[in-house]
């Protein structure tokens, strides 16, 4: 019983020791769920709709009249292009990339993504090399991009990123650059939860993250990581490459 007893009370202190891991598990978990009612909630109702105002405006082509018609069709145009931009935010609150693909993957999905959804020049560059990473690890190095992203473009303004992965001594380098307006004076003073949670992301793979201005103008972020063993890497690319 003691034994127990004892299990138990160490284990809360677990959690109070380590706040910011579990309050970050629990939003993942709430994204994940929200981009999956999204996707098969939202997405799938709209879908709906488009196919009725679809059927509408053949119906009106047919008995009434081409001006009628031409406006259910255009309806429908903007039904399937508020349905584009629902997937496409579904795809932002669910882990991309996260599931058996390595980091490359996941990111180049991530610019292509904001190419799509955005309007904004999103591009990813790497050194050629994708060694085997944990799949916790790919996951916060995928949010923070997706934060860092977020604030180019919500709070920056920019219309040009650049994402840029780079490995060199056993340490991987992940940054995002913008051509937005830059860090506003005092930031760090005024700094949202966003930047703590990249900040806690960073640290909790081991890894350092920094903020800074861009000489050519915009914000740099910067999160700089251990690489695993290089027997551990090739576990970790093996595993990649199993099917999900």
């Amino acid at each position: 019983m003691l034994t127990e007893l004892t299990k138990a009370t160490a284990c809360e202190v677990g959690r109070h020791e380590h706040p910011e891991r579990e309050i970050l598990e629990i939003a993942d978990r709430e994204r994940l769920r929200l981009g999956h009612e999204l996707h098969d909630g939202l997405c799938q109702s709209l879908a709906g709709i488009a196919a009725l105002a679809a059927a509408l405006s053949r119906d009106l082509a047919a008995n009434v009249g081409p001006g009628p018609a031409s406006a259910a069709a255009e309806i429908v145009q903007l039904l399937n292009e508020t349905i584009g931009e629902a997937r496409d935010l579904a795809r932002g609150l669910t882990p991309i990339g996260v599931s058996g693909r390595c980091l490359v993957d996941a990111l180049d999905t991530l610019a292509r993504n904001v190419n799509r959804a955005h309007g904004t020049f999103c591009a990813f560059v790497d050194d050629g090399r994708c060694p085997g990473l944990r799949s916790e690890t790919t996951a916060h190095l995928v949010r923070i991009t997706q934060e860092a992203v977020r604030n180019a473009i919500s709070h920056g303004r920019a219309d040009e990123i650049e994402i840029r992965l780079d490995y060199l001594d056993g340490f991987g380098l992940l940054s995002i650059r913008d051509n937005g307006v830059g860090l506003p004076e005092h930031y760090r003073g005024r700094a949202g939860i966003g930047l703590h949670t990249m900040d806690y992301r960073a640290r909790a793979i081991g890894g350092s993250l920094t903020v800074a201005p861009h000489p050519a103008g915009g914000v740099i972020v910067t999160c700089a990581f251990p690489l695993p063993p290089s027997d551990e890497r090739h576990r970790g690319a093996d595993d990649a490459q199993l099917p999900h």
